[in-house]
């Protein structure tokens, strides 16, 4: 199943990427021309969610919309200029002048790289005007570097990485070039972007145990009659069924009051699509009249997992308070109900779903558990009976809600199958979004 990359550039940046993304069977480039930086913020908050990962053209534009707030380093990066693509420029300068050009003006790549190149090829004899720079510089700056030199007669030529800077120095006369990533550096950083995709997948579905028992002293524990001990537990139980349904989980009695239910960190996320954990925690609370101590554990195994539901348990809580204690992989301790926040929410369903359901009035509500259930479990055709176990709901509701979501064109019928019994065959439904990531 491929992994939807976005990539973001220039079109001569973006054909460069197309070629080296073609040759790759894991990757589905998705392309967005910008010609300025102020175009950024609304590419990424139109498309943040169409994509797994975003290939920036360069260092420039990368920066800007991470000092900005538009992206994270966790879903971005872009292609170094390596030494590669200095010294194929220089040749190119030379092929077109006829001649050595030994004065040049140079912005972006940093000095450590110009040494190198220069050492390896033994090219010492040129003077190269440098204007490196960390993560963002105007181009206004950058313009005003190269023009700089050349009137002053310190350059003959200009080099530089972006295409804004490059076709003003070309309105104002000054001979200039621009240097593009190299198909070698697009490709190191695709597959770094592929695997650090997997990796976030894997994530969602590490296993995730959830501990809960009733909170009080083991002196009150110790008042209550067998009988009464075990019928507090049958009623706690039976909340938890409840709570497992909305968690896709499976609930188990460990027979020492503690309950675990089986799930994965992703059903965790998913659930927050539609309530709060903490408030269905409390809401169990309001029910037995008594608190809960809940402890979550994540890990790669389940043996992993329920030795940090443990560690969960040990940690001090306040006798009164409502205690959600979650556990990572790395056995980092964090307080639940304050460090946990959903991507899985209304707010996070693609443009287009939200003004459809908008238009035709419809509660999102039900629509985004759907939409992210399917997303988080990468499925990409399903039928109404699905459907039916996520919602906990009838298979006649659910058909409904189905052939309303289809009317409003986020589905589509791409198939029936026969269920062996008498009756209508159930339809296969696909998203119809682009948006719909895998």
């Amino acid at each position: 199943m491929k992994v939807k990359i976005g990539a973001i550039g220039p079109n001569d940046s973006l054909q460069q990427m197309r070629k080296v993304a073609e040759k790759d069977s894991r990757i589905e480039l998705i392309e967005f021309e910008y010609s300025h930086p102020d175009q950024l913020q609304s590419i990424l908050n139109k498309n943040r969610y169409d994509v797994t990962q975003w290939i920036f053209s360069g260092q420039n534009p990368y920066y800007y919309a991470l000092n900005h707030g538009w992206i994270t380093e966790e879903e971005a990066s872009y292609p170094p200029l390596h030494g590669i693509s200095l010294l194929g420029t220089c040749m190119q300068v030379v092929h077109d002048k006829g001649k050595l050009v030994k004065r040049m003006s140079l912005d972006t790549v940093d000095i450590k790289t110009v040494e190198l190149i220069m050492n390896e090829f033994s090219l010492q004899d040129l003077s190269l005007e440098l204007c490196p720079y960390k993560h963002y510089k105007p181009y206004d700056e950058l313009i005003d570097f190269h023009v700089k030199h050349f009137e002053s007669g310190n350059t003959e030529v200009a080099l530089t990485c972006l295409l804004n800077v490059y076709n003003a120095l070309v309105e104002l006369g000054v001979p200039c070039y621009r240097l593009v990533p190299s198909q070698l550096a697009i490709q190191t950083i695709l597959n770094f972007l592929v695997s650090r995709a997997n990796t976030q997948i894997y994530e969602k579905l590490k296993v995730a145990i959830i501990g809960i028992e009733l909170k009080g002293s083991e002196a009150s524990i110790g008042t209550l009659h067998k009988y009464d001990e075990r019928r507090r537990n049958l009623q706690l139980g039976l909340h938890l069924v409840h709570v497992s349904e909305l968690l896709n989980g499976n609930l188990i009695d460990q027979q020492d009051g503690r309950f675990h239910i089986y799930t994965t960190y992703g059903d965790i996320e998913l659930l927050q699509s539609t309530q709060s954990f903490v408030d269905v925690v409390k809401e169990v609370e309001l029910q037995m009249s008594q608190k809960l101590m809940v402890g979550i554990g994540s890990g790669y195994t389940v043996y992993e997992a329920g030795r940090h539901v443990d560690i969960a348990f040990l940690q001090d809580s306040a006798e009164n308070d409502t205690s959600i204690i979650f556990v990572d992989e790395d056995k980092k301790v964090l307080d639940y109900s304050k460090e946990h926040t959903s991507y899985y929410t209304v707010e996070n369903l693609p443009d287009h779903w939200k003004q459809t359901l908008q238009e035709n009035d419809y509660t999102p509500i039900i629509p985004a558990k759907i939409y992210h259930f399917l997303n988080l479990k990468r499925i990409t055709q399903f039928s109404s009976e699905l459907i039916t176990s996520l919602l906990k709901n009838t298979d006649r509701n659910t058909r409904r809600i189905l052939n309303e979501l289809e009317q409003m064109g986020l589905l589509e019928v791409v198939g029936e199958e026969s269920s062996g019994r008498p009756g209508r065959p159930k339809k296969t439904y696909v998203i119809v979004n682009d948006a719909f990531v895998l």
